[in-house]
């Protein structure tokens, strides 16, 4: 593309002129969502523009949040938007730029149960709130008449540390379910999951978990559920249709809504419409200081992010992460021209 060839000619300049000077020190930290594409993207991007130095620390939305309040990196990452109140507190402001998008799986472990679960919102919010159970409880039975569901006690492996992917569920739960309400949870990057629930930290550490304890279920993002070949859940989206993840239902999902992004691009994708979107999909931010404190390091991010945007794409798919649709990536490259 012209602005991967741009970049290159740019960095080759430079190294040219800088002789042997040591390559700038980009950090980051924050989301587990985006981890295996962005460090697709930090090892890509290194080929390109081995002037800057990137490093990405996987530590959980909530952290990755914190750490950039403090000054503790040059971005952060997430994918729950920070609040008004958080926005306010950032001392060099804050651009939410909307790096890629992924999906939340319901993966599970039933022995002798290879795959093809359906659950309907009802039963997804049934699992997550305490109501069911059991793996043969009637919500889930009635819609898999052909498979020979256990009486045993349902497992829900959940995230311990404040999590862009639990607020993902919780926010589509949140949308969509009376039961979820009920239960006195909300949208949240944290929570009380109902007992005997085994909670973990990070994307990873879910998946281990379910795939070593039978006759558990939980949510990790897709791209890890993927790359394990985990069982995953086909779920039910706002038309009925019972859909399972992959990148053509995702980018369904997110072709849906692209066209409201708004200014901020702090777009909540909390339940799509369409018969064919995977129904719990979210946008992952890269959090960018407003005001650039160190001229170096901040020209270094924004080449990367820039980078990401344009070539950095292509590496979303195969690794089970949802590219920017045509609007979104456009408001991307527009709020980070912002910085200043």
């Amino acid at each position: 593309m012209v602005l991967g060839a741009v970049l290159r000619a740019t960095a080759a300049a430079s190294m040219l002129l800088a002789g042997e000077a040591a390559a700038v020190e980009v950090r980051g930290a924050g989301a587990t969502f985006p981890a295996n594409l962005y460090a697709a993207w930090i090892d890509a991007f290194a080929a390109v523009d081995p002037a800057v130095e990137v490093r990405y620390d996987p530590v959980g939305s909530g952290e990755g949040i914190r750490r950039f309040l403090a000054g503790d990196v040059d971005f952060g990452a997430t994918d729950r938007p920070m609040s008004d109140a958080e926005i306010a507190s950032a001392p060099a402001g804050v651009l939410h730029v909307p790096a890629t998008a992924g999906m939340v799986a319901i993966a599970y472990n039933l022995p002798g149960i290879p795959g093809g679960l359906k659950l309907s919102r009802t039963a997804l919010a049934g699992v997550f709130a305490g109501e069911i159970r059991y793996w043969d409880d009637p919500l889930i039975a009635s819609l898999n008449p052909d498979q020979a569901l256990p009486h045993q006690s349902v497992a829900v492996v959940g995230r311990r540390d404040s999590s862009g992917t639990t607020f993902a569920l919780t926010n589509h739960l949140d949308a969509i379910s009376d039961i979820w309400r009920v239960s006195g949870r909300e949208a949240a990057m944290l929570v009380d999951w109902p007992g005997p629930a085994m909670t973990v930290p990070g994307n990873e550490g879910v998946a281990g978990r379910i795939m070593l304890t039978d006759y558990s279920i939980g949510y990790v993002e897709f791209s890890f559920a993927q790359a394990l070949e985990m069982t995953v859940a086909a779920v039910e989206n706002q038309a009925g249709a019972f859909i399972a993840p992959s990148l053509a239902a995702g980018s369904a999902a997110l072709e849906a809504v692209a066209p409201d992004m708004p200014e901020d691009g702090r777009q909540l994708v909390a339940d799509p419409a369409g018969p064919d979107v995977y129904p719990i999909v979210s946008y992952s931010w890269l959090l960018v200081p407003e005001r650039g404190v160190d001229p170096e390091r901040t020209e270094g991010l924004r080449r990367f992010i820039a980078w990401g945007l344009d070539e950095g794409q292509a590496l979303a798919g195969p690794l089970g992460m949802v590219p920017l649709p045509g609007p979104a990536a456009e408001r991307a490259r527009a709020i980070l021209d912002r910085q200043r």
